[in-house]
């Protein structure tokens, strides 16, 4: 004890100062400003540029070799401040790395290139420790590790492959996570995680699927988030041919006017594909804001179209391949058995019984109206229940600048109920 005493009071006041810098950085680095990361990297550079001003002030330079004369204590301090300042200097700059990341948000994207490179800095850390502080020479070292790496490279070939195709797909990026992708039309999914091996996706079914870095690299790959989130899909419609196709296409272009579920820029659009004698064949095509949304849009928009087809009495035609045992035609229903029919299919007049229907029916009458035309101002106490039977409805609601949209109307919706029953007025314009 008394030994290691009085070779600590004969070390130089700059080394003992760079061991109290050295503690600070290590208190730092665990206590200090732990709601500011910036200020305690910037605290940590600091720190580590008063530990080497204090080592180069001792002459303990961390590139020159310790002359070893005998390996006393103060040798043995002098190459441990070596070792740490090494370290130390490959932990900094694998911090900074590590900041300018997070910066960029990209944390996650780039997690391999993050690995990759403390990997690297590491490894030139006790390179250079081995050269420097112990004075060995690494020549042969590099050499027996050239060996052992191509005994690891031929027993790890796939692993390796998997390894530098996420080195790949980190550097072009074709996708980051949470994009929506598909894999050569067999996987479609959500991108949860990539990683140095494999790229996780959670599928359309809720499972997670991991698929190699190297199968994805020699895949065809759609980015469905990629350059922008909006996504367009299509169907396709088949009407029985009774009508002409412009009618057709009106029809299907008015039930896309009430869809909330996708985007109206850019605007949804109608194309005929083809016209024989078992069907007219219309191909339906919009976009959604995002991935997730396609289900409920496509839901709405063939709901939507059947509404729109059953009110104008338009029927569809059977698929593709099937043969037809009379020619198709379209029955025009009366008004009287329209109303009919609406009351039938309107759940709020599923508990009446068929005489009441019947009577209620004949009391229903018919009203048209031009596009533009309004309904019902604001204020308004309706004194009857509107259903919708064909054509499409906007109600709008004044916000002081402007007009909003509130929700859209389509055959088979109703309004006016609050007006006959509470005696309430509609706050909204109905057009």
């Amino acid at each position: 004890m008394d030994e290691i005493t009085d070779v600590l009071t004969q070390l130089p006041a700059p080394l003992l100062l760079a061991a109290a810098f050295l503690v600070a950085s290590a208190f730092i680095k665990r206590h200090g400003f732990r709601k500011r990361p910036i200020m305690r990297f910037v605290s940590q550079v600091a720190a580590f540029a008063a530990f080497s001003a204090m080592l180069a002030v001792a002459g303990v330079i961390p590139f020159e070799t310790t002359p070893m004369t005998h390996p006393d204590l103060r040798f043995v301090t002098v190459n441990g401040f070596k070792i740490v300042w090494w370290l130390a200097g490959a932990w900094l700059l694998v911090g900074a790395f590590r900041a300018l990341v997070f910066f960029e948000r990209q944390p996650t994207e780039t997690r391999f290139l993050q690995d990759l490179f403390a990997a690297v800095a590491y490894t030139s850390a006790v390179l250079a420790i081995i050269a420097y502080v112990f004075g060995m020479p690494i020549s042969g070292l590099l050499a027996a590790s050239g060996v052992i790496a191509i005994v690891l490279g031929l027993a790890l070939q796939s692993t390796l492959g998997d390894l530098f195709s996420g080195f790949v797909l980190n550097l072009s990026k074709p996708y980051h996570v949470g994009d929506w992708i598909t894999l050569d039309r067999w996987l479609t999914g959500q991108v949860v995680e990539a990683n140095w091996r494999a790229t996780h996706i959670l599928t359309l079914d809720n499972d997670l699927a991991i698929v190699p870095n190297s199968l994805i690299t020699k895949t065809m790959l759609v980015n469905a988030s990629n350059p922008n989130k909006a996504h367009g899909v299509t169907i396709v419609v088949r009407l029985e041919p009774s009508l002409a196709p412009s009618q057709g296409c009106a029809i299907l272009e008015i039930a896309l006017l009430i869809c909330n579920e996708f985007l109206r820029q850019p605007p949804p659009a109608v194309t005929v594909r083809s016209l024989d004698a078992a069907a007219l064949e219309c191909e339906v095509q919009f976009f959604v804001s995002d991935y997730e949304k396609i289900i409920e849009a496509r839901n709405e928009v063939f709901d939507l179209v059947y509404r729109h087809c059953t009110a104008a009495g338009i029927k569809l035609a059977p698929p593709p391949g099937m043969l037809l045992t009379q020619p198709p035609h379209v029955v025009r229903s009366e008004p009287k058995d329209a109303a009919r029919q609406l009351l039938n299919h309107l759940t709020i007049f599923a508990s009446l019984s068929e005489e009441e229907r019947d009577a209620l029916a004949m009391k229903m009458r018919r009203c048209s109206f031009k596009a533009g035309d309004i309904l019902i101002e604001p204020g308004t106490v309706t004194q009857a229940l509107s259903i919708v039977t064909s054509g499409a409805l906007v109600a709008i609601v004044d916000e002081g600048k402007g007009e909003g949209e509130v929700l859209r109307f389509s055959p088979g919706d109703f309004f006016g109920m609050a007006g006959v029953l509470t005696g309430e007025p509609i706050p909204l314009r109905v057009r």
